[in-house]
C-alpha cells in the first residue's frame, strides 16, 4: 500500500540577523548594484571556535564530530572560492547581544541564555548574527549559533539535523549570502530532517553550482568566467519584483545558478562557466516561497508582503564569454499562472527539499501542487540527456496536507545515467493548455557519504569510475572518445586481478596524462617556485589554492580536441601574470628587487633547479625587458629539472587532492600532520617511483575514506 504523506521540514531556517555597527540602513543582496554590498573586507576571515564544540550540550547526539563538522564546513567554501579561513579556540560561549559586537567572530554550539534569545522561534536551527558598517557594508563581526531545542548529529541519525549541513548554511550568510530560490541549494531556506524520504542523511554538505556562483559573485575567482543580466518586465512594461531566475546548462540539463530580481525588475547571474545556457523565469510560490528570500532587512524585505503573480516563462537560450557579461531582458506574457508544483519527494513521500538520485539506477519521484493532473505523461520532463522520464509509469494521486487540503500529486519514474553528472536538475510540466512550470532544482545527483542508503558502491562501475577521474582531476565531464578508450582499458580484461591493475593504471595515467601534467602539476610547480613548501614544511600549496587555479588553467581545454594547445597557452600566460600580481607574491617579491635577486629566490625555492647558464640568462631577459616576472616564473616552474624532482612529491599529494578530496594535515589525518603523506613518499621514492610496486594509489582507491565518497565501502 502506498503511503500517501507530506514531511515537514522547518522554514526559515537560518534567517540572519544583520545588526549595522551605525544606523540602520538597507543591505544589498548578492549580485545587487542599487547599493552597497555586505561583504567582508578581506579574503583571509579570522573564525574563533568556541570550546562547546569540544564538549557539546545534550541537543547534540553523544560521539557527534562537531569540531570535524565545523571544520568541513568551513573548507566547502573555501574550497571553491578565494575566502581562506584562519582559526583559533576561544573560552567564549555566546554570540555577541544584539546590537553590541565583541570583536570576536564566534562559532559556538553552547547552551547559553544570550544564545537562546537569537531564537525568535524554536522551529530554527541555526542563526548568524553578522555586524557591519551601513556606509561601506563592510563586515566587522559574524557569529554563528545553533538552537539548543534542536536535535543534531553528524551520523544521519533519525529525527535529527545533519550538524555539517546546518554550519554549511550559516556560513554561507555569515559571509555575506542570503538565501536562494534553488531547491537543491545549500542556501535554499529549509532544510529536511535525516530519514527524510526514509533515506539516512537527506541535507546535502556539498555546495550546489548555486552556491558555488554566488560565494564567487562576491569574493572571486570571476577570471574566465561570465554572467548574464538583464530586468523582467511585464506586458506594460512595469518591473517585476521577486522573479527568480535561473539559467540551465544546455550541454547537460544542469540548473547551474540563479537570481531573484529586485524591485527595479534587474538580476544578475555571475561566476558562469562559458557555454551556451537555457533562461527561464518563475513566480516563488513553493517550494521556495518569496517571502523566504528576504531576512530582516534590504531591498527583497518587500517580497514578504508583495510577491509577484505570473506564469513560468521560458526566455530563450543564450551564449556566455569569458569575462563579459550577456545582456538578456525578458518581456513576460500576461497570463496568471495555474499550475504550480510545490513539492517533489521520493519513497511516497512530498516535501520542499530536492529528491536524491543515483547514477545508474532508476527512481520514482513525485510532484505535488495546485492542478498538476492537467499534466499529461507525454508533458513531464527532466530537461536533461542524462534523466528519461519513463511516461508509461505515470500516476496521479491525492495526498493530503497537514490541514487536510487534497494535493494533486503526479508520480512517475525516471532513469538515470551512471553518467550523470553531479548537480541540481529540473522537473519541467507542461498542461494542454501551454502552461509550463518548473522545479527549479527539483532532483539533485550528489554523492556524499550515506545520502543514498545503497549497499552498492558506484566507483566499482567501470564507466562511473572514469567519469568521475575526469571530474577529480580534469574538472570536467569526459569527452566521449576519451571515455570510450579509458573505459576499455578495464573492461576488456577476463579476471579480476587484471581489472584490479587496469584500474591502478588508468587511475595513475590521470595524473600522468599531459592534460594535467600542463595544469594541475604546472599550478604545483608554480606555487612550490613561489614559495618553497610553506605548508607544513613538507607541500607548496593546500587544497583550496590548488583547486580554483588549477580549474582556471583548464578551463576550455581538452587534449586532443580542437585548439586546445592555444587555448592552453593562453590560460597560461593569463594565470602566471595574475599570480605575480597578488598580494602574498608582492609580500615575497617586492619591485625593489634587482631581477638577480628576484630570480634567485625562486630559485632557491626549487633547490636551484635552474644552471648558473640557465640563471644569467634569465636574468638579463629581465634586465633589458625581453622577459617579465610573470614569465621567469614560469620558466622555473616549468624547468625541466623541476619537474622531475617534484614529480613523485606531488603525485603523492595529488592522492589527497584528487581521492580524498583533502589535504594530508585534515581530518581524519590522526595527529592532522603530515606523516600520511611522508609515508607515501618514502615508499613511493624507495620503489623508484614505481606505483604499482608501492601499491599507492592501489591503497587510496581501497580506502574506506574514498569509497564512502560514492556508497558502501
Amino acid at each position: 500500500m502506498l503511503m500517501r504523506r507530506f514531511v515537514a521540514v522547518l522554514v526559515l531556517v537560518a534567517a540572519l540577523l544583520w545588526w549595522p555597527s551605525a544606523p540602520a540602513r538597507s543591505y544589498t543582496l548578492e549580485y545587487s548594484t542599487a547599493s552597497t554590498q555586505i561583504r567582508w573586507p578581506a579574503a583571509t576571515i579570522n573564525i574563533a571556535l568556541s570550546t562547546s564544540l569540544q564538549t557539546p550540550p545534550v541537543n547534540i547526539k553523544p560521539g557527534s564530530d562537531v569540531a570535524g563538522a565545523v571544520r568541513r564546513a568551513l573548507r566547502s567554501w573555501s574550497e571553491v572560492s578565494n575566502v581562506r579561513f584562519n582559526l583559533v579556540t576561544s573560552s567564549e560561549q555566546s554570540i555577541s547581544a544584539s546590537g553590541q559586537p565583541d570583536g570576536l567572530s564566534l562559532i559556538t554550539v553552547a547552551d547559553t541564555g544570550i544564545n537562546r534569545q537569537a531564537f525568535g522561534s524554536p522551529d530554527m536551527q541555526g542563526r548568524a548574527r553578522i555586524f557591519f558598517d551601513p556606509s561601506t557594508g563592510t563586515i566587522s563581526e559574524a557569529d554563528l549559533a545553533l538552537n539548543p531545542t534542536q536535535q543534531f548529529s553528524t551520523d544521519g541519525t533519525p529525527g535529527t539535523f545533519d550538524l555539517e549541513s546546518t554550519f554549511v548554511h550559516e556560513i554561507g550568510h555569515m559571509l555575506g549570502l542570503e538565501h536562494s530560490g534553488v531547491v537543491e541549494a545549500t542556501m535554499q531556506p529549509r532544510q529536511a530532517r535525516n530519514d527524510t524520504y526514509d533515506l539516512p542523511a537527506i541535507s546535502t554538505r556539498t555546495l550546489s553550482t548555486d552556491d558555488i556562483a554566488g560565494i564567487r559573485s562576491i569574493y572571486g575567482p570571476l577570471e574566465g568566467l561570465g554572467s548574464i543580466a538583464g530586468t523582467i518586465t511585464n506586458p506594460s512594461g512595469a518591473a517585476i519584483f521577486g522573479a527568480h531566475v535561473f539559467a540551465e546548462e544546455v550541454s547537460t540539463g544542469r540548473l547551474i545558478a540563479g537570481n531573484v530580481t529586485l524591485p527595479s525588475g534587474a538580476f544578475r547571474i555571475d561566476a558562469l562557466p562559458p557555454g551556451q545556457y537555457r533562461v527561464v523565469v518563475e513566480p516563488l510560490n513553493e517550494p521556495v516561497l518569496a517571502s523566504e528570500i528576504a531576512t530582516r532587512n534590504g531591498p527583497y524585505l518587500g517580497l514578504q508582503s508583495t510577491p509577484s503573480s505570473f506564469r513560468t516563462f521560458e526566455a530563450g537560450t543564450t551564449g556566455v564569454s569569458a569575462n563579459s557579461t550577456s545582456t538578456f531582458n525578458v518581456a513576460l506574457p500576461g497570463f496568471q499562472p495555474f499550475v504550480n508544483p510545490r513539492f517533489v519527494g521520493t519513497n511516497a513521500q512530498l516535501s520542499t527539499v530536492a529528491a536524491p538520485l543515483v547514477p545508474g539506477r532508476r527512481e520514482t519521484v513525485l510532484v505535488g501542487g495546485n492542478n498538476l493532473h492537467l499534466v499529461n505523461a507525454a508533458s513531464i520532463s527532466v530537461t536533461s540527456d542524462f534523466i528519461s522520464v519513463d511516461r508509461n509509469s505515470l500516476q496521479k494521486l491525492f495526498f493530503t496536507g497537514a490541514s487536510g487540503e487534497q494535493v494533486q500529486v503526479l508520480s512517475f519514474d525516471v532513469v538515470v545515467s551512471i553518467l550523470a553528472p553531479p548537480g541540481g536538475y529540473n522537473v519541467r510540466l507542461a498542461s494542454d493548455a501551454g502552461e509550463v512550470a518548473y522545479v527549479a532544482g527539483g532532483l539533485t545527483v550528489d554523492l556524499p557519504s550515506g545520502t543514498t542508503g545503497q549497499t552498492f558502491n558506484l566507483i566499482d562501475n567501470a564507466q562511473f569510475f572514469v567519469a568521475q577521474h575526469y571530474r577529480d582531476f580534469f574538472n570536467r565531464e569526459p569527452d566521449r572518445s576519451g571515455l570510450e578508450f579509458w573505459v576499455r582499458q578495464i573492461t576488456d580484461c577476463a579476471d579480476e586481478g587484471c581489472r584490479e591493475v587496469r584500474r591502478n593504471n588508468v587511475s595513475a595515467a590521470f595524473f600522468l596524462s599531459a592534460e594535467f601534467q600542463e595544469t594541475g602539476f604546472l599550478v604545483y610547480r608554480f606555487y612550490h617556485a613561489a614559495f618553497g613548501r610553506r605548508v607544513g614544511n613538507s607541500v607548496p600549496l593546500t587544497l583550496q589554492e590548488f583547486l580554483p587555479d588549477t580549474q582556471r588553467l583548464q578551463r576550455g581545454v581538452v587534449v586532443g580536441v580542437g585548439d586546445w594547445q592555444a587555448r592552453l597557452e593562453a590560460n597560461k600566460q593569463a594565470y602566471a601574470a595574475e599570480f605575480v600580481s597578488r598580494a602574498d607574491f608582492l609580500a615575497r617579491y617586492p619591485a625593489t628587487l634587482s631581477p638577480e635577486e628576484y630570480i634567485d629566490r625562486l630559485n632557491a625555492n626549487t633547490g636551484f633547479a635552474l644552471s648558473s647558464d640557465e640563471r644569467d640568462a634569465l636574468a638579463r631577459a629581465l634586465r633589458n625587458g625581453t622577459e617579465t616576472r610573470a614569465g621567469v616564473l614560469r620558466r622555473v616552474a616549468e624547468d625541466a629539472d623541476e619537474q622531475r624532482r617534484e614529480l613523485n612529491r606531488a603525485f603523492v599529494l595529488m592522492q589527497y587532492f584528487g581521492y580524498l578530496r583533502r589535504n594530508p594535515s585534515d581530518s581524519p589525518q590522526p595527529g592532522l600532520d603530515f606523516s600520511g603523506y611522508n609515508f607515501w613518499l618514502t615508499k613511493l621514492e624507495a620503489f623508484g617511483g614505481n606505483y604499482l610496486a608501492a601499491e599507492m594509489v592501489k591503497a587510496f582507491l581501497t580506502s574506506g575514506e574514498y569509497r564512502r565518497r560514492f556508497g558502501a565501502v
